[in-house]
């Protein structure tokens, strides 16, 4: 994310330096993602370009979920009948670091139709209420992925 911002900041300077226009601003975006990602190389092997388009990969695929999430709770709104099988799910959290779950939880909470409810005491267990999940395995499915996509995209 420091990386990130830091080739924000680099195409501003970029932009600061001669003209303030869009097609500026995305050469400075190119130019900046090559100097930050040789820094990345040469100090700590990781690859900065791979990581960016992970996260973007992560973007689109959040942001289809939230579409299509967001036109099934607006279905249910407008049709008179429930289509609705609320259900809550204990979904294991074991070995996931603060940040991983609080992060899990807030993606969770800000797709609709589910929502967290709490964490277990021993933060071995996440309680998530969904309001479509007639089957559990395929509601718990649907949390992996969401969890997968996250350690893929934003803390790989």
């Amino acid at each position: 994310m420091i990386r990130f911002l830091l080739n924000i900041v680099l195409a501003v300077v970029w932009c600061a330096l001669s003209t303030f226009d869009g097609w500026n601003f995305i050469g400075g975006f190119v130019v900046g993602a090559v100097v930050v990602s040789a820094y990345s190389r040469a100090t700590s092997g990781e690859r900065y370009i791979t990581n960016a388009w992970r996260l973007l990969w992560f973007m689109v695929y959040f942001g289809k979920l939230l579409i299509v999430t967001n036109l099934q709770v607006a279905w249910e709104v407008l049709t008179p009948k429930m289509h609705q099988k609320p259900r809550i799910i204990r979904y294991p959290i074991a070995g996931m670091s603060e940040v991983q779950r609080t992060t899990l939880a807030n993606a969770i909470t800000l797709t609709p139709g589910t929502l967290v409810i709490d964490i277990s005491p021993d933060e071995r267990w996440l309680y998530v209420h969904c309001m479509y999940a007639a089957d559990r395995d395929s509601a718990v499915r649907e949390i992996d992925d969401l969890w997968n996509g996250l350690r893929r995209g934003v803390f790989s």
